[in-house]
């Protein structure tokens, strides 16, 4: 298959997962789950579907992903057929939902670069140095 056909394929499977998931994935323990990419395989038998949630909390993430991925192992089936009756080609891939570190691991390192500034902003100036020849 080629690269354009399998970006496109891509970018349908990742439109139909999100709608799936938000309209007719009815577990009140999924929480606020966002599809951030999908990846094909050049065969077109296995597709990973790239996943983050997000919480108010680092201990209600880690609550909220746990339970999100329960819920998405439970409806891989239903998911999987779903999207294969959105793609109308011969073959379904088979689906896989990997938890995506990324947003969660750049949302860390903002808060550390924020921490960071706010205990610069309170220390106090260095001393000035007197001018030479004064």
């Amino acid at each position: 298959m080629n690269d354009r056909r399998i970006a496109r394929l891509q970018e349908q499977i990742k439109q139909r997962l999100a709608e799936v998931l938000q309209r007719e994935i009815a577990d009140p323990k999924l929480g606020l789950v966002t599809i951030t990419r999908v990846e094909l395989d050049a065969e077109f038998t296995l597709c990973k579907a790239y996943w983050s949630v997000l919480a108010p909390t680092s201990i209600g993430e880690q609550k909220a992903r746990r339970e999100s991925q329960e819920v998405l192992d439970r409806a891989r089936g239903f998911v999987q057929r779903e999207v294969g009756k959105a793609l109308h080609t011969r073959t379904i891939p088979h689906l896989e939902f990997v938890h995506d570190e990324g947003i969660a691991g750049a949302i860390r390192v903002n808060t550390l670069l924020k921490d960071l500034a706010e205990e610069q902003a309170k220390k106090p100036p260095p001393p000035a140095e007197p001018e030479p020849g004064a």
